[in-house]
């Protein structure tokens, strides 16, 4: 299963530092990328329960790093 998340954000450089903060704690199977004012998230999972958890993790951890950067989207 394969779900694509797109987040809109304020700016290229806000969706690069919501990346940065973030690529660390990724697993292989995420892949992450700007385009444009967007953070793009892919994720490739062997059961939608499995993307499903990968997704609440990652949408929390992005939460967090907009709150300690005082970035929003």
């Amino acid at each position: 299963m394969t779900v694509v998340v797109r987040r809109s954000c304020r700016s290229p450089r806000v969706a690069r530092a919501l990346l940065d903060a973030v690529r660390a704690d990724t697993p292989e199977f995420v892949s992450l990328r700007v385009d444009g004012s967007r953070l793009v998230v892919r994720v490739t999972a062997p059961s939608a329960a499995s993307a499903r958890a990968t997704l609440d993790d990652l949408l929390a951890c992005l939460g967090a790093a907009e709150r300690a950067t005082g970035r929003s989207v």
